[in-house]
């Protein structure tokens, strides 16, 4: 019990630093094309099936609004 607590901890420390690592670069870009979404969108559903569930998802909902693509000069 004491062991699966540990992995489940651990598990969840990795996909929060997956949404974060993805927030990061994204963020930064300015904008996530839709197959890094679709990827966080997993990554997030099994952080929060293990109750992750604290700066993480604001970072995931701000990652998710982004735009698709990068703006062009012309827009």
């Amino acid at each position: 019990l004491k062991r699966d607590r540990a992995v489940s901890d651990g598990v969840q420390c990795l996909l929060r630093a997956e949404i974060i690592a993805c927030h990061e670069r994204y963020g930064g870009e300015g904008h996530c094309p839709i197959y890094a979404k679709e990827s966080l969108k997993r990554v997030y559903r099994a952080y929060h099936a293990l109750d992750g569930n604290d700066i993480a998802t604001s970072l995931y909902e701000r990652t998710l609004a982004l735009p698709d693509l990068e703006k062009t000069k012309e827009e």
